[in-house]
């Protein structure tokens, strides 16, 4: 026995449950040479690994381990190859001890609702739309995703915040009063502070209009007379024209705070045509405060009206129609939920009441508290906590009231502190699930938050009360019922925006040197395709292997224009029909994915290629090496990045991983940063020549051709391809893989938990199952939610 082999076995002597002995042999002889204490190559030693049950992590390197030698990646070609009998011996009985240990940690970690289903919680419960989110620390992410357990601690800065988050929920909720009354207004550009723009810098047409000639923020074409005088829905309508043009002027639509932190958003676009003057209705949620902003799409420089007078192409705005605050029912859901059928009462002084100025003191009127509190703690707590409650339950919410009302508050506060109190408790922070398979109201929980992010509604709660929800046709029934709920659309938005990584959109923005064309209003384009995409795979139960590659996509034109593709018009979104001259086709050719996988500036094969392998493939890479230098790429365009990931593979430490990692994101290289097509990089050197024949949308340039594209590569099997449609060839001719991968992101996202080794079985009767009826998008979501996976903790 040599000294390697007897530290092993001391380990595994030592261990609550150690790998079978026949594994030593293969260890010794395949693997020690380049993977102990001195050599630990790629970071891996061997000598240092464990099998202590209470170390999880060791779980992961051993997971590591299993998969290299079963793909056949360890031991390297370089070495001596095992026997395929031996190899299969050494990862079967591997797999037995990773089962086994990996079933004994699954099912501890209770799941916190994460920001976002804490604000869409109380959005539904309550019927409010004030922010809540913000108000709360940022969650963590584990498995790629911020809804996984592990991730979600609560500290004590957690509860403060979620007292207040609570408080302003509570009190967003409270009808005061009679309805308000739904009013009418009209406001125009020129008014108060916009006076001072006509004739500087807008014109003011004898028809009353005001022309606006650039898309610049200063001045501002803002709406001076309307602020939002509370949180609700406005309708709002733009009468506009195109200005001295026989084309139509896009113009942005941008709601939000104007309080030099924070800028009014996009919300939308329009379209004005020339001639009489078009009614562009939108109905948005505005927060207290808000004001409403346009910015016409003019490449007019700010002082243009100067030197060319009114003539100048721009956007006449004759007026705003403002319709609010719009509320759909009154009392709100949520001051039913509070207080019941109680009165409001208003406390203030009865002799000033007929003044101007007078302002109501609103409190609620209980003729019997003792009664009336566990009269409406009771259905306050059914709704809040997910499953029923009894008297028992919300006795100590009763208690915390009494003893308000004893120390001299008024029955409304008292409530309210008993009900801020259920807002913080662990029955409405945590989804209460029991080991092994859930209850109905688990399952109702586990499937709400997974498809619209919320509470179960009423109809969901009522299958779980009635036993029902637990049977195959009920689960399915009301999977496919929430799939049809227009708060789907948070699914589309929050799984896309994890698995995806679209969340992270804004993350870097593109140097305007390089990329003058983008903006705005591509942004917002690029991203409603992929999610427009997400819905028609899903709606119409399409092939997962559309998001590899496609015929179609969704574009309106601006983003047509961006990807060459001519014959689509308007801003309206349209399923159009690819060729291969377009060079598109699933979401890694969709600008939105090109944009997150890229810096501001450049492209990197390393950080794309990472992003397909964890995202589409399904097999992320491990962690550089500690001490391993970055590749800083050269924007002067002396030298592509390619160029340099040649010179930092020579690195024995490197040659291993990117060998994996590179080739995805070769195939990448002909999308720019963000997400055009590309033959050649851009770049600032001024030794390069000048673009020739561009676009007419892209405008004011300064950069130059720099060295051409090569998108070719091999992947880690050996396998050539010399642009991106190879390499999408070279994915489809395994289907199931990618069902597979995109399977455990469902199971991930809708269990909030990580898929870990005893998992994998079911996670391959499912691919294989969806696989065989078509690898149908719709059908797999059915069939993680009806798996053992879902269905058990």
């Amino acid at each position: 026995m040599t000294l390697k082999t007897a530290s092993i076995l001391l380990c595994i002597a030592s261990a609550s449950a150690a790998p079978p002995a026949a594994l030593l042999p293969f260890l010794e002889q395949h693997c020690y040479d380049c993977h102990d204490a001195e050599a630990k190559k790629g970071g891996l030693d061997l000598d240092a690994l464990s099998v202590d049950h209470g170390q999880p992590e060791m779980l992961s390197r051993w997971t590591r381990l299993h998969d290299l030698v079963a793909s056949g990646e360890m031991p390297p070609k370089k070495k001596k190859a095992p026997a395929r009998e031996e190899r299969q011996a050494f990862t079967d009985q591997l797999a037995e001890t990773l089962t086994r240990w990996d079933a004994s940690l699954k099912g501890t970690v209770l799941r916190r609702l994460n920001r976002v289903e804490y604000e869409h919680t109380l959005h539904d419960l309550l019927g409010i739309h004030t922010e809540l989110k913000e108000m709360l620390p940022e969650d963590g992410k584990a498995f790629g995703f911020d809804n996984v357990g592990e991730a979600l601690d609560l500290s004590p800065v957690h509860l403060q915040r979620y007292m207040d988050a609570a408080n302003a929920a509570l009190e967003a909720a409270e009808s005061h009063g009679e309805r308000p009354a739904n009013t009418r207004s009209e406001h125009r550009l020129d008014e108060l502070g916009g006076a001072a723009n006509i004739g500087k810098h807008w014109h003011k047409r004898p028809d009353g209009a005001v022309v606006v000639f650039t898309e610049s923020e200063f001045p501002a074409a803002r709406f001076h007379t309307f602020r939002a005088p509370q949180t609700a829905l406005y309708r709002l309508a733009i009468h506009a024209a195109a200005h001295a043009t026989d084309e139509a002027v896009r113009c942005g639509l941008y709601v939000g705070p104007d309080n030099g932190k924070q800028a009014a958003a996009l919300h939308d676009e329009f379209e004005a045509a020339p001639g009489s003057f078009g009614h562009h209705e939108f109905t948005v949620l505005m927060r207290k405060g808000d004001v409403v902003r346009l910015r016409p799409r003019l490449d007019h420089r700010y002082e243009s009206f100067q030197k060319k007078g009114p003539q100048l192409r721009g956007l006449a705005v004759l007026k705003l129609e403002v319709e609010g605050p719009l509320f759909e029912e009154w009392p709100s859901r949520g001051h039913r939920l509070r207080f019941g059928d109680l009165p409001w009462v208003d406390k203030g002084s009865t002799k000033n009441r007929d003044k101007s100025w007078y302002r109501p003191i609103w409190d609620i009127s209980s003729q019997n508290p003792e009664a009336d509190l566990p009269r409406l703690l009771l259905p306050f707590a059914n709704a809040a906590f997910r499953r029923p409650a009894d008297a028992a339950k919300i006795d100590p919410y009763v208690q915390i009231a009494r003893r308000e009302l004893n120390e001299g508050s008024t029955f409304m506060q008292a409530l309210r502190t008993a009900q801020t109190a259920m807002l913080c408790s662990a029955d409405f922070l945590y989804l209460r699930e029991s080991d092994g398979k859930l209850d109905d109201h688990a399952l109702a929980a586990r499937l709400s938050y997974m498809l619209v992010s919320s509470t179960p509604d009423a109809k969901l709660r009522k299958a779980a009360d009635e036993g029902r929800l637990s049977t195959a046709e009920e689960l399915r029934a009301q999977t496919e019922r929430l799939l049809q709920d227009p708060r789907a659309s948070r699914f589309t938005r929050h799984f896309t925006g994890q698995w995806l990584n679209l969340r992270e959109i804004d993350f870097t923005i593109p140097d305007k040197q390089l990329y003058p064309e983008f903006s705005d209003s591509l942004k917002r384009a690029s991203l409603r395709e992929t999610e427009l995409f997400f819905e028609e795979v899903l709606k119409h139960n399409l092939s997962v292997t559309n998001f590899i590659d496609s015929t179609w996509t969704l574009l309106n034109e601006p983003l047509a224009e961006h990807y060459g593709i001519p014959s689509v018009k308007g801003l309206k979104f349209q399923k159009v029909s690819l060729r291969p001259e377009h060079h598109r086709g699933g979401v890694m050719t969709h600008a939105s994915v090109l944009k997150v996988s890229a810096n501001g500036t450049t492209t990197s094969p390393v950080v794309r290629g990472i992003w397909v392998l964890e995202r589409i493939m399904g097999t992320p890479p491990s962690p550089p090496p500690p001490g391993v230098p970055g590749v800083e790429p050269d924007i002067r365009g002396a030298q592509t990045l390619r160029q340099q990931l040649d010179q930092h593979r020579n690195l024995e430490s490197c040659q291993g991983c990117h060998r994996i990692i590179d080739p995805p994101g070769f195939a990448l290289e002909n999308y720019d940063v963000i997400g055009g097509w590309r033959e050649n990089y851009r770049s600032l050197g001024k030794d390069f020549p000048k673009p020739k024949d561009l676009p007419a949308h892209v405008k004011n340039v300064q950069w130059r051709v720099g060295p051409p594209v090569d998108a070719s590569g091999s992947t880690a099997s050996g396998r050539s391809f010399q642009n991106l449609s190879d390499f999408k060839k070279i994915l489809l001719e395994d289907p199931t893989r990618f069902t597979r991968t995109l399977a455990e992101k469902l199971a991930v996202y809708a269990t909030g938990r990580g898929m870990g080794f005893s998992d994998r079985p079911e996670l391959d009767r499912i691919a294989t199952r969806v696989s065989r009826q078509g690898h149908g998008f719709r059908d797999l979501i059915h069939a993680v939610v009806q798996s053992d996976l879902f269905r058990h903790k």
